[in-house]
């Protein structure tokens, strides 16, 4: 089998991924995460309690960590409130765990949970309870294993729908300052990357994100 490392899973820093999960109702969820690896056969991802991933994990205690080369699908999954009526993923059964695997997926690691720890946090934005899960690969399978060179414009949206979904939570929470100061930090990412490629896929969504997070 292959090893996590061998898909650039490592434990110093989080790898930008897809969670696919079963719903209660068994239809397929997916979400962006961030994960790494705790030791060799285990992999490390923190999920806030409230989301419905958490909520699909924790109740049937399997999942599949989904490696793609796409900055456009990370942001999709990433910020489903604000980038809607994008391309519906297309989802195939798992080889060892009860759980959904994405068909475009370049490699996937099946797990099984083995251990969830909550604690309790706070930041500008609220105070969340946040869990860190440990699971036990089950099954690690890379279906295309292809160069794909680092795209400056690809850092570009991945780190502009990470705050977009700050600025969602301060939103909600009447925090408009905060708001302010999100979409502000989004805005130089969108000019870093026009400057950088105008007219690219990344600045495009870019630019959706901050229209959108307008109306939400």
């Amino acid at each position: 089998m292959l090893a996590l490392r061998d898909l650039g899973i490592t434990t110093d820093t989080p790898t930008e991924v897809i969670l696919s999960t079963f719903s209660p109702e068994g239809e397929p969820h997916a979400s962006s995460v961030g994960v790494w690896r705790v030791e060799e056969g285990v992999i490390g991802l923190k999920l806030f309690t409230r989301t419905q991933s958490f909520h699909n994990l924790s109740r049937s205690g399997t999942g599949v960590i989904n490696i793609v080369n796409s900055a456009r699908i990370l942001a999709e999954q990433g910020l489903p409130e604000i980038l809607v009526g994008g391309e519906a993923l297309k989802f195939e059964a798992s080889e060892n765990v009860d759980a959904p695997r994405l068909q475009e997926a370049d490699a996937f690691i099946e797990f099984e949970v083995e251990q969830i720890e909550k604690e309790t946090i706070s930041d500008r934005i609220s105070t969340s309870e946040l869990a860190q899960i440990a699971g036990n690969v089950k099954h690690i399978e890379a279906k295309k294993l292809h160069p794909h060179p680092f795209k400056r414009t690809e850092f570009f949206l991945i780190e502009s729908a990470i705050i977009a979904s700050r600025a969602l939570e301060a939103k909600k929470k009447g925090k408009k300052r905060l708001v302010r100061s999100l979409v502000r930090e989004i805005n130089y990412y969108k000019d870093k990357c026009e400057k950088t490629a105008p007219g690219t896929p990344e600045a495009e969504l870019i630019t959706k994100i901050l229209k959108n997070l307008e109306k939400v």
